[in-house]
């Protein structure tokens, strides 16, 4: 594609990453000078009819790809807000949580409020069975972020837990991490509540990383923490290093799950990428080249990723998880694109680009089994938007396959979008 970003630009990209602040400013400055050039003929393009969900008064999103906001009853969940999100969470402004009917996505049949959010994962929002979705949320009481569960059919809280969620199984367990880890280290995906924490609450790795929390009984476990995770593949310089555990991602089957270690030297990243047990003290280390972004589980054996694989390439990878073999997607047919959020169904993916030069981001659907690639659509996000307010398009695919939802800017407003693929 002309828009795209070449190889050679990709390559600079990557040797800057080693001097982020650098980075930060140069890739700024380029996007501007380039977006001068590359101006596109309109907002969104796309063949296949799309809606947008809530009334034009309201920003709609739904947060992360790993999760789909619709439930297999057809009822669609996902975070609103009336204040404008070119600007940074504040967490004197709350947000709302509202469910839809597939059959109007205008007027909400459920609202409820959360006191905590961000623009990437808003509070993690997500079904665990097609009547009860878990939300994060802050208790002004005990000062601490917990998660609540709602019943559509009820229409009230059933449960709340001390703990707030990162991933789920269900209504079986659920795991957590340190959100004010991660406002310390990542603010877009942190919530700001409560102060984050010092570097010498950091340094404490022994009481902090992953729990698990029963449902049915509330109990609370450190299954790993930072420093065990840190004693798996050590370096020195771990020792110096500032740590945090994000992306949690349960595996279809339940029993196991993969996460990212994400630790700072400096100003410099480095991400490792994890499988671990859900029942045992089990860890492996799958992925320890720099690099490590978004992945999916394709099945219980095996995980599509973009991250940087063992030749050093950056790109779309399948990893076996039992054998630890890492291949490359179709020959590397995607990697042009650059990062991407991959969710997928059965034997194909859908997946999104950041803007290009001209600022769309594009939207494709990928065969597994093939490696054929559709363009879904292209999609303008303005300068305004940037940082902890970008707004990725994080597509997600429907249950039965015929929809994908996707969050965009292009008109203006934040908005949760649905594309139908049969029309």
């Amino acid at each position: 594609m002309a828009n795209e970003y070449s190889a050679a630009e990709r390559s600079i990209a990557k040797f800057l990453s080693q001097f982020p602040i650098l980075k930060s400013g140069i890739k700024r400055a380029y996007g501007r000078l380039v977006f001068l050039r590359n101006r596109p003929r309109a907002r969104a393009l796309s063949t296949h009819k799309i809606e947008s969900v809530g009334d034009d008064i309201l920003n709609t999103f739904f947060g992360y790809y790993d999760k789909t906001p619709l439930s297999k009853d057809g009822f669609l969940l996902c975070h609103a807000t009336v204040h404008p999100t070119d600007q940074k969470p504040d967490a004197k402004k709350s947000i709302d949580i509202l469910v839809f009917s597939s059959d109007d996505l205008k007027l909400p049949l459920l609202t409820v409020n959360t006191k905590v959010y961000n623009w990437q994962q808003g509070a993690r929002a997500h079904w665990l069975d097609s009547d009860a979705f878990i939300f994060n949320d802050f208790d002004e009481t005990k000062k601490r972020y917990i998660s609540r569960v709602f019943s559509l059919q009820e229409r009230k809280e059933v449960r709340q837990f001390d703990f707030p969620v990162q991933d789920s199984f269900g209504h079986d367990y659920f795991l957590a991490i340190n959100y004010r880890r991660i406002q310390a280290l990542r603010p877009d995906y942190g919530y700001r509540n409560i102060p984050a924490l010092t570097d010498h609450e950091m340094a404490n790795l022994e009481q902090d990383g992953i729990w698990k929390i029963d449902q049915r009984t509330s109990e609370a476990t450190l299954l790993y923490s930072i420093a065990e995770v840190c004693k798996t593949g050590f370096e020195p310089r771990f020792n110096t290093a500032k740590h945090k555990i994000n992306h949690v991602m349960i595996s279809p089957g339940g029993d196991r799950f993969i996460f990212l270690h994400r630790y700072f030297v400096g100003n410099r990243k480095f991400d490792r990428l994890f499988l671990a047990s859900a029942t045992e003290k089990k860890i492996q280390l799958l992925s320890n080249h720099e690099m490590v972004s978004h992945c999916f589980w394709i099945d219980h054996g095996s995980l599509i990723s973009y991250m940087r694989g063992p030749s050093g390439k950056d790109g779309y990878y399948v990893i076996d998880v039992d054998t630890g073999d890492i291949s490359s997607f179709a020959n590397g047919k995607l990697d042009s694109m650059g990062d991407g959020h991959p969710h997928v169904h059965d034997g194909w993916f859908i997946t999104d680009t950041y803007p290009d030069k001209s600022r769309m981001q594009r939207l494709v659907k990928a065969s597994l089994a093939n490696g054929k690639v559709e363009e879904l659509g292209q999609f303008f996000q303005d300068f305004k938007f940037g940082g902890e307010t970008r707004c990725d398009l994080h597509p997600r695919v429907s249950p039965d396959g015929s929809k994908v939802f996707f969050d965009s800017v292009c008109n203006g407003k934040r908005k949760l979008y649905m594309l139908n693929l049969q029309a």
